[in-house]
């Protein structure tokens, strides 16, 4: 942080410095004051994508879901072909339980980068909240075929197996859950 503090002294309209002081500062959970530094990366270039991303997932840190949409949403408006924006908007969607509209979040991440295991689990994830479990445990096959090491997405299909029914199938994941842990 101090680096960065000193990096303005010198260069007060370095938008890069504000935004990673920012960074340093929310690796310290430092998150209120993140999302100042952001904000002042914004003020002297508001075309900043990456700083709008980057207050967007301090803002959900700190619980301001509403403005973290927001942040998500400008990010989105300036480069509409960002995945992981889309995805964390969904996570930020599905924390608010809007869960149709985290879906079709999920599903843009998807269509950017169909070889993106996160966004599938997360997709994942909102499907077992609507109780949309075959399409859930779909996701999770998605996101297991993509990344065959990830323990929870084993844990959250034999969660949804389970609640099919489909009990040795879910023993099954839940084995394979617990050997990669």
């Amino acid at each position: 942080v101090e680096v960065f503090d000193q990096i303005i002294q010198l260069k007060p309209d370095y938008a890069q410095a504000y935004s990673n002081r920012g960074a340093a500062l929310k690796d310290l959970g430092q998150l209120k004051a993140a999302v100042d530094s952001y904000d002042q990366a914004i003020q002297i270039q508001p075309d900043y994508v990456e700083a709008y991303k980057n207050r967007g997932n301090a803002l959900a840190e700190l619980g301001q879901l509403e403005t973290a949409l927001d942040s998500y949403d400008q990010a989105i408006q300036l480069q509409p072909d960002w995945a992981e924006v889309y995805s964390n908007r969904g996570v930020v969607l599905t924390d608010l339980g809007q869960l149709e509209a985290a879906l079709d979040s999920y599903d843009q991440a998807i269509q950017l980068q169909p070889n993106w295991a996160q966004a599938y689990y997360n997709r994942g994830v909102a499907l077992a909240e609507l109780g949309q479990l075959e399409a859930a445990v779909a996701s999770y096959d998605q996101a297991i075929q993509l990344q065959p090491n990830w323990a929870e997405a084993y844990s959250n299909r034999g969660a949804e197996l389970a609640e099919l029914g489909q009990l040795e199938a879910a023993l099954d994941s839940y084995d394979q859950a617990i050997q990669l842990q």
